[in-house]
């Protein structure tokens, strides 16, 4: 017995907008982001490792008991995977994992709640001391800046020990935008809202893309292949691109995408096919892609579904920054829980080509 029936007008006009916005590489890129419907005691959350943009296509809703996430997160030393037991089996037709921003979901009083990782703001969000610009923009919203944590269950503590009731918007520091509402309209016109307070900010500039110079390397044998994206290819002839890209790791989704650092090399670099070949021989996601220097962007042969995805975001975040801007990159600590989380690897294998 189902313990509610679902709205099924409510909950197909819910996959739409969540295609909708998974079809908008500035809101979602590859298998970032994560929507939520709540009906009863039942939460349907996108699945770990799935892509927003077949929200109506595919089943990747996965039910969940809310009040045993509330159980569940009362005790302290809670995992994952205890979360993921959280899952309505009764209902359940797919057998995949819940989004590991499943608990976040549940705390959030609202029958509806978006998270994205839109690039207007995450352009500002991993600028040093970028709330007090957040205070500027969304001055009257119902809103709340959340330090940077690992997502999941400490991002959801996190929540908890900011929010109050009528918080509605939630700014997530080198992360994203959270956007809840009690029916669609009202989501779809904040995050509406949002945004445009935010693009008034900086305005999108996207500089004229330039040709990578792709007749200077032979790579036969090295593993990588050329980027043909034409704005892809612009990261490699911004010098201060590429020492923003050289200090550090920006965002959580540029890390599980494209590896702890983005390797910069240049065509004059002795045994440079040689450097290549060894390059895509680190185990995934490490060397994903490769900036080279004053020609262009390879990409590895064997990447994860999703590469492109998130180097393009690297290139339109990086438009959207000041050159003088002083940014704030994931620690060492931060990237390593990351690194080794049994949750993101899961996600990983979900984004291998070819499954």
């Amino acid at each position: 017995m189902r313990e509610v029936e679902i709205n099924t007008d409510e909950y197909g006009r819910f996959l739409k907008y969540s295609k909708e916005i998974g079809l908008d590489p500035t809101m979602i890129q590859a298998a970032g982001g994560n929507t939520s419907f709540k009906q009863g005691n039942i939460m349907w959350v996108k699945a770990s490792g799935k892509w927003l943009v077949d929200a109506q296509s595919d089943e990747l809703m996965v039910p969940m008991r809310i009040s045993k996430i509330k159980e569940v997160l009362e005790d302290k030393k809670c995992s994952d995977h205890d979360i993921s037991n959280c899952i309505n089996l009764e209902i359940s037709p797919t057998g995949l994992r819940p989004s590991v921003e499943a608990p976040m979901h549940a705390v959030l009083d609202f029958k509806f709640v978006f998270h994205t990782h839109d690039i207007n703001i995450n352009s500002l969000a991993v600028q040093k001391n970028s709330k007090l610009k957040f205070e500027e923009a969304l001055l009257e919203l119902n809103w709340k800046f959340i330090p940077y944590v690992k997502p999941g269950i400490e991002l959801c503590r996190e929540l908890i020990k900011h929010k109050t009731k009528d918080d509605n918007v939630f700014i997530l520091e080198n992360h994203g935008l959270i956007v809840c509402g009690q029916s669609l309209e009202e989501v779809r016109e904040l995050n509406r809202e949002v945004r445009f307070r935010i693009k008034k900010l900086h305005g999108k500039i996207l500089d004229k893309p330039k040709e990578a110079i792709n007749d200077k390397i032979d790579l036969i044998n090295t593993g990588y292949k050329y980027c043909r994206d034409e704005f892809i290819n612009n990261l490699a002839f911004q010098k201060s691109w590429i020492n923003k890209l050289s200090q550090g790791i920006l965002l959580p989704d540029f890390l599980v995408f494209l590896g702890p650092k983005i390797t910069i090399l240049s065509i004059e670099d002795e045994n440079f096919s040689d450097k290549l070949e060894k390059l895509s021989r680190t185990p995934l996601p490490s060397n994903s892609c490769v900036i080279v220097d004053q020609h262009g962007v390879l990409i590895r042969d064997d990447a994860l579904k999703g590469t492109l995805e998130i180097i393009r975001c690297v290139h339109d975040l990086l438009c959207l920054i000041p050159d003088n801007a002083e940014l704030k990159y994931l620690n060492k600590k931060e990237i390593s829980d990351l690194l080794y989380w049994e949750a993101e690897h899961y996600r990983q294998q979900q984004n291998i080509l070819g499954q």
